[in-house]
């Protein structure tokens, strides 16, 4: 995804010549995974105290309906006396600046109902972040009026955030953090066209933004412009526990790298993070820590006799492609025979490869197992209760709907909700159906809600596929509940 350096010119001479440059760092392996630097903060750093002032100084560019005027307007999960969301790490300089990591995409919320407590889930996709909000939110701010440092110094001050010294070194960052992200969002311009279908909560474009943005000299001095076709392949976060018996395997939604390391790797990457500044040391020991990250547990009661049911389906149905040891695990499908949108197999080229290769050449951990396919892989399904909403892009938004012929599958739908669906295994997002230029409920009335809605008649977005006997669309109501009640224990 894109990343936000901030470019401070003279200010960044003395900062090398005099400040120190080192992360916070944690002795807990949980809380390094959530708030570790893995080199963004350095390559991409926006100043922790101007980050912590945006939302409430510019209220009217948040997301429709956001209740709170802080990062949690855009998913991230905040927890109790933490000064940033899960996902951001501090970098001690001058002025501490602040960048994103692994546990941003990859830790997740659930709650029994909207009267309990959520339940944070490490190593889960982050069902909540909206990503393209939040980059966004960043641009426009960038380009408002407003964004001076007269006015965040005064909301730095209310806020009771200046230190000595911060009126003289803010004179000078501010106008250049707003130019480097007026030059980052004109460089990202294409993912926010109004036509561009929006991510949403869950979701991220993983490789396209590198075409227009990190890779962009690579491309433009081989005269090339990507086609438009290739620039839609946008996904649904993927859980990333229990990697060790992933390690070979065919990893990512289309099975383009069998290394958990270039993955983990090409991920910093795409969090903001620089070649030359890649928390190398950080990221082996996140590595270290997933590779043994068990997969959680279903919070929730489980029918123990319908799940004894349920597995004889799974075997039969379901363990040759998804089961490790399966005789089909990580057996890259091609898009004729699973029949899902074909966006994100168009996204990886051969060009974006040979950039990638390009980009990391002279590192130890250089990317040299990245290949293109021409379909999606049987991925294992490891806490697969957690993992909703499904198929690479998160069209279907739960395993009962998965398990219904494409026909019968919403059409569009909620995304960001964390209250869970105990019966469809999902999230309870509210089903929508077209009606003019909205969308109304099941029940015939006008949608008016305030959560971002995935219509699966935008490109990227499709929710065919994985359907016929092959995967299960033919069993009946009773057979889909034990298989799910199965699947729960997983």
């Amino acid at each position: 995804m894109v990343a936000v350096p901030i470019g401070l010119g003279l200010l960044a001479l003395l900062l090398d010549a005099f400040a120190p440059n080192r992360p916070v760092e944690y002795e807990d392996e949980l809380a390094h995974f959530y708030y570790g630097s893995i080199g963004s903060d350095l390559s991409a750093g926006i100043p922790v105290k101007v980050l912590r002032v945006l939302p409430e100084v510019f209220p009217e560019h948040l997301p429709a309906g956001a209740e709170r005027h802080d990062l949690t307007a855009f998913g991230f999960i905040q927890e109790p006396g933490e000064p940033l969301p899960i996902g951001f790490s501090v970098r001690r300089r001058f002025i501490d600046l602040a960048g994103m990591n692994c546990a941003a995409c990859h830790t997740g919320q659930v709650r029994g109902s909207e009267t309990r407590e959520p339940l944070i889930v490490p190593g889960m996709p982050a069902n909540t972040v909206d990503l393209h909000a939040w980059f966004g939110f960043l641009f426009d701010v960038a380009a408002d009026e407003d964004f001076t440092a007269r006015t965040l110094l005064a909301a730095m001050d209310e806020a009771g955030l200046l230190a000595p010294g911060d009126r003289l070194i803010y004179r000078f960052a501010v106008p250049q953090l707003r130019d480097a992200l007026r030059e980052r969002a004109a460089r990202n311009a294409y993912f926010f066209r109004p036509e561009y279908t929006a991510f949403g909560p869950g979701r991220v474009n993983t490789f396209d933004t590198f075409k227009t943005d990190q890779f962009r000299h690579y491309y433009a001095e081989r005269g090339i412009t990507p086609e438009a076709r290739e620039m839609y392949g946008i996904v649904d976060f993927p859980s990333v526990w229990n990697q060790t018996p992933r390690e070979g395997l065919a990893l990512h939604w289309d099975g383009n790298q069998t290394s958990v390391r270039e993955r983990n790797f090409s991920a910093a990457i795409g969090a903001g993070t620089e070649p030359q500044d890649m928390g190398v040391d950080s990221l082996l020991r996140v590595e270290a820590w997933l590779d043994a990250l068990p997969p959680p547990d279903y919070p929730f009661p489980i029918d123990a006799e319908l799940a004894r049911r349920g597995q004889g389906i799974y075997q039969a149905r379901c363990a040759a492609c998804h089961d490790f040891g399966g005789e089909r695990i990580a057996t890259v499908e091609p898009l004729e025979r699973i029949g899902t949108d074909p966006h994100r197999v168009w996204s990886y080229t051969e060009i974006l490869r040979d950039a990638q290769q390009d980009y990391t050449e002279g590192y130890f951990w250089a990317f040299r197992n990245f290949t293109v396919t021409d379909g999606y892989t049987s991925q294992p399904l490891d806490g697969i209760w957690a993992r909703a909403p499904y198929l690479h892009n998160g069209s279907v938004p739960s395993m009962w709907d998965l398990l219904t012929p494409e026909e019968e599958r919403p059409v569009a739908f909620e995304l960001g909700v964390d209250v869970y669906d105990q019966a469809r295994m999902g999230f309870q997002a509210e089903r929508l159906e077209p009606a003019g230029d909205g969308f109304m409920t099941t029940d015939g009335t006008p949608y008016d809600g305030d959560h971002f809605v995935l219509d699966t008649r935008l490109r990227g977005n499709a929710n065919s596929g994985h359907t016929g006997p092959r995967y299960g669309t033919d069993l009946d109501d009773g057979e889909r509940r034990a298989l799910i009640e199965y699947l729960k224990t997983r």
